[in-house]
């Protein structure tokens, strides 16, 4: 029997192969896992994308509800119409919509590096939280306080009786009822009042437009101004400025009349590290990267790094916020963000060009190439849709990712970094009923 080994050639021959089988083996594997945390953030930036989008559409198809396409041309008593502060100073149209293109463009530096971004600035006045219109009972003799009927289902609905509104300006932070309306603590006293329904709460708090349209079709957009001596189970609502009660233009006291508060909410584009876009305290990293580890004692910094080296830089945002509809200042604690790492929020929209009242509907595609700003802004009640291109990125770069400027897929996030992030577009035409049935 032979008892000779391998030789050293047939030694190498096997490590050969068996180094060739592991290679090839780590390298799929590689290949595999780098697929799958590809296909890992892909699904993230179109999940972003679909959330934002919803969110979008919920807000804009509501456009107009309980409102009016533009304040302006309804029938009205007052000397003065109805108007919303516009970005740039002076007053527009107290409408649907208000427009802005490229308003964060420049702002937030994308265009130089991604030609072909977009940042526009959307405004957007409707009903945000009732699903109802209710019902003045009466007001008082100057038309300065609107008391709202309390015995039916709409009322009930926005007030809930019996369920807490809180947290309240009164109380412990974090409170989100601001202004003059001060729905406090003090309204939890009483065997029927246990705490004014948020929802109701935050309809009619400072800084929203009530709508108030009589039984003879006459319309009044009045701001709420504040709580008017509120009894239990009774809404008194102070308007300024007053309304002209005992008049041919609102007979009696009001009375069987139609009331709504309305919110104006605004989708912009920000840095979330830029305080003029967003104020002091929206995105502080002081408490995710300094511990405190004595119970009271001096902060602990994470060893030779500082804020800045871990944020995700740019890490634009859009941003949904409710303005106060009298000076165009954000409401306290109402900015949330929709979705981060945004790389194009482009408006445009399905406009009706037609002459005059009656005349056949002449539509077309309005964006800032034809002047849909001006058009927006100046007649709200000819849109009849919104258009929304979304673009979401992946937060990191891929050095194998060609930069291709203008194509719409890609993110040069660093020009001193090989390769570019991907991006996830999605586009949705969003009708908007209550603006367009108006006009019918």
């Amino acid at each position: 029997m032979s008892k000779r080994g391998f030789t050293l050639i047939e030694l190498m021959v096997a490590m050969v192969i068996g180094l060739a089988a592991i290679t090839s083996v780590y390298s799929l594997g590689a290949a595999m896992s780098k697929q799958f945390y590809e296909e890992q953030r892909l699904a993230t930036s179109q999940g972003t994308s679909r959330v934002a989008i919803m969110e979008l559409r919920r807000d804009i198809s509501r456009a107009g509800l309980f409102g009016s396409p533009n304040g302006t041309l309804e029938p009205t008593c007052d000397n003065t119409p109805p108007r919303l502060p516009l970005l740039g100073g002076g007053n527009g149209p107290m409408g649907a919509f208000q427009y802005y293109a490229d308003e964060d463009t420049s702002a937030l530096g994308i265009a130089a590096d991604n030609p072909g971004m977009h940042a526009d600035r959307l405004r957007v006045l409707t009903s945000l939280y009732l699903t109802d219109q209710l019902l003045v009972h009466s007001t008082d003799a100057n038309g300065d306080i609107v008391v709202l009927q309390s015995g039916n289902q709409a009322y009930r609905r926005t007030f809930q009786w019996g369920q807490t509104a809180g947290p309240f300006t009164s109380g412990a932070a974090p409170t989100y009822l601001e202004g003059n309306l001060d729905w406090d603590s003090s309204y939890s006293s009483g065997s029927d009042w246990s705490g004014i329904g948020q929802k109701g709460a935050r309809a009619f708090q400072t800084g929203s437009v009530l709508h108030i349209e009589t039984p003879e079709g006459r319309h009044f957009f009045r701001s709420v101004f504040g709580k008017a001596g509120n009894i239990q189970n009774e809404i008194r609502i102070q308007v300024d400025p007053a309304l002209p009660v005992g008049t041919a233009c609102l007979p009696g006291a009001a009375e069987g009349s139609n009331v709504a508060p309305l919110q104006w909410v605004e989708y912009a584009v920000v840095d979330p590290f830029n305080t003029a876009h967003v104020g002091t305290d929206f995105y502080d990293f002081d408490g995710l990267f300094y511990i405190d580890l004595s119970g009271g004692g001096p902060a602990v910094q994470l060893d030779g790094t500082t804020k800045a080296d871990l944020r995700e830089s740019p890490n634009y945002m859009l941003i949904r916020r409710i303005l106060n509809s009298s000076t165009g200042n954000v409401v306290p604690n109402t900015t949330q963000v929709v979705a981060e790492f945004v790389t194009t929020f482009d408006v445009s929209f399905l406009f009706d060009n037609k002459v005059a009242p009656g005349d056949a509907p002449s539509l077309a595609i309005e964006d800032r190439t034809t002047g849909a700003e001006g058009d927006v802004n100046a007649e709200p009640e000819n849109v009849r849709a919104v258009i929304i291109r979304l673009g979401i990125r992946n937060p990191l770069e891929d050095p194998d990712v060609k930069f291709l400027p203008d194509a719409g897929t890609r993110y040069d996030t660093n020009t001193d970094q090989k390769g570019a992030a991907r991006v996830r577009t999605m586009e949705i035409e969003i009708p908007v009923m209550n603006v367009a049935r108006r006009n019918l």
